[in-house]
């Protein structure tokens, strides 16, 4: 009896215990949350983006994004928000640029970047960019400040702008690794790596345009902000040492020379000057406060209210089957949020902001027939492309009432393919043999450890002209076009946001901003509107596991700064090329996916 008694006390411990605990770090976590930084009565912004430019945080950077640190991405409408309230902010005196951490960008996101930054520079506060070098995102982001700082042993490595991919065919030939693509569309070439050796006429023809536009839309940018010609900078990049060797080959005093920078001194000889020159500090040191400190000192946006609302629906990352967490765009799970904004009478319109290379079909399918619903119950629909919204990005937008897009977004790529891998060369190698029997050719034919059989593969071509047929019809429906105009703008090709505006696949050119403008008069909103953000909705449980995950990652990159750049940024498209071999379906997973240029 006693023992009995003994071991339920012993229970009841051990789940108090473990209450405690949990109630501890919930307190502990929620602590952090409501804790409001101060910031100094004098003090100079610190923009310092880390990692890549998003729409949306990767799942282990989403939760509680003001709170811990994000070592590999940043959230491009946190540093907008951050710089527009500190130009009204009579306690932010200046802003400096910290660009060393922030890794490639797309020129899109850049530019929404420059745009806060040249409105903060109206209202009169000056803006330093300081750096020991710049690359080339980093750089033109650099140009949108008053005084451009450089180390004396710095440089500005500038190299224009490449499309190159990794082919694997012969890598694939050398495993006895067959690939089968089926495809619509002759531009369509995203997984060519995979079966080829080099570009194809078609792909080399169709990059050269966007590279050669994005190319000078940047030089453009960069040319008017630092008073110089688009033809030096091409000129330099050309012949770069002949360049060096008229400045002693002495890249800092060529930089200086060639005005892309202002002055020479190191960050902190800069900081002091600057301090001085807005009389902030003592001793030189200056008062700075970064954006995400800044950010949580003004804490969370307020909540919308009354009845007359813009809803705003973020898609961002390719496009998958059935549910997905921040940094993908689900096809249920996004759905579910536009049917979610439907059912509220309050969000009278929608905006869809799209940042995303497209992905699966189907997925793409689900979304667009959840924007049908919402226009048929009567709220506009209006989508705001970002960096990219191309292939399955472009099928759920095609049914919107108004498309916004900037003038360097890539989207069309209007075709889809499927891929089948066949490993029975691989494994007849390895001494392994496949035998047996089957009731039809389909199922002899469609294993992948089996040759591909005809029967098959001419199946699987015509579901691929089907998914491409649909297309087609879905875009010339929303885009109310011919289908003959439609096909002649598809066969897989990108275009950039104003070539795409030329050929009616966009409405207008222009930002987020723009296109809620634009929902708000479709809804008959006047001037007086509210935006609402709706987001999924994420457990405590989902919550405080991913603020952990990301302390975690905060701790390890103190110990190791490199520890998540080691893996080349230009290998994403070869990783994603080989993730398809490995999740492609026995009978063909068909995508509307859009290979990206390298910036």
């Amino acid at each position: 009896m006693w023992s009995k008694l003994f071991r339920a006390l012993e229970i009841v411990r051990r789940a108090v215990s473990a209450f405690v605990v949990l109630l501890v770090l919930v307190v502990f976590i929620a602590a952090i949350l409501a804790a409001r930084p101060s910031v100094p009565e004098r003090a100079v912004l610190v923009v310092h983006p880390k990692g890549e430019l998003v729409e949306e945080l990767a799942a282990s950077e989403a939760a509680f994004p003001l709170a811990l640190p994000s070592p590999e991405q940043t959230r491009v409408r946190d540093l907008v928000r951050a710089i527009r309230a500190a130009k009204d902010d009579e306690r932010i005196k200046g802003l400096i640029l910290d660009l060393r951490d922030m890794a490639p960008a797309p020129l899109e996101k850049l530019r929404a970047v420059a745009r806060a930054i040249a409105d903060f520079r109206a209202g009169g506060k000056p803006v330093h960019a300081l750096g020991d070098a710049y690359t080339q995102s980093q750089y033109y982001l650099a140009t949108s400040a008053d005084t451009v700082w450089l180390h004396p042993m710095g440089m500005v490595l500038l190299t224009g702008m490449s499309l190159y991919r990794h082919y694997l065919k012969d890598a694939l030939d050398k495993l006895h690794v067959r690939v089968h693509l089926f495809r619509a569309g002759e531009f369509k070439s995203a997984a060519e790596p995979l079966v080829r050796n080099d570009m194809s006429p078609a792909a080399r023809q169709a990059d050269a345009a966007l590279v050669g536009q994005l190319w000078q839309a940047w030089k453009r940018d960069v040319a008017a902000r630092r008073h110089i010609t688009p033809e030096t900078i091409q000129a330099m990049l050309d012949d770069p040492a002949a360049f060096l060797a008229r400045h002693g080959n002495n890249p800092a005093r060529l930089a200086l020379d060639l005005k892309l920078v202002d002055r020479l001194a190191t960050p902190a000889e800069a900081k002091r000057r600057i301090a001085r020159a807005l009389n902030l500090g003592r001793d030189g040191r200056l008062p700075t406060v970064d954006t995400r400190r800044y950010l949580r000192s003004l804490g969370p946006p307020p909540a919308p209210r009354g009845d007359r609302r813009v809803g705003l629906i973020v898609a961002s990352g390719p496009v998958v089957d059935g549910e997905a967490g921040p940094g993908a765009i689900g096809g249920d799970s996004l759905a579910a949020l536009l049917d979610q904004a439907r059912r509220n009478d309050a969000i009278k319109a929608v905006v869809l902001r799209i940042d995303s290379p497209g992905g699966s079909a189907t997925a793409s399918e689900t979304i667009r027939r959840a924007v049908l619903r919402l226009k048929a119950a009567g709220k506009p629909v209006v989508v705001s492309m970002g960096s990219m919204a191309a292939s399955g990005g472009y099928w759920m937008a095609a049914p919107a009432d108004e498309i916004w897009a900037s003038p360097v977004t890539l989207t069309g790529s209007i075709g889809v393919f499927a891929l089948i891998p066949e490993f029975a060369g691989s494994l007849s190698a390895l001494g392994v043999h496949t035998d047996g029997l089957a009731t039809t050719r389909t199922a002899a034919g469609s294993r992948a450890d089996r040759p591909l059989s005809p029967a098959v593969a001419r199946a699987i071509q015509a579901g691929v002209n089907h998914v491409y047929a649909r297309f087609i019809h879905h875009v010339a429906e929303g885009r109310r076009l011919p289908p003959k105009a439609v096909r002649a703008v598809a066969a897989g090709r990108v275009w950039t946001g104003r070539d795409a505006l030329a050929r009616k696949l966009v409405d207008h050119l222009g930002g987020l901003e723009d296109a809620i403008a634009a929902a708000a008069r479709h809804a008959h909103l006047g001037k007086r509107y509210a935006v609402q953000r709706i987001q999924p909705k994420r457990t405590l449980q989902e919550r405080i596991l991913e603020a952990l995950m990301g302390k975690a990652r905060a701790l390890v990159v103190r110990i190791w700064p490199k520890a998540f750049t080691f893996i080349p940024p230009s290998w994403k498209q070869e990783t994603t090329t080989l993730e398809w071999l490995r999740q492609t379906k026995p009978s063909g997973g068909v995508y509307a996916w859009c290979g990206t240029p390298r910036m």
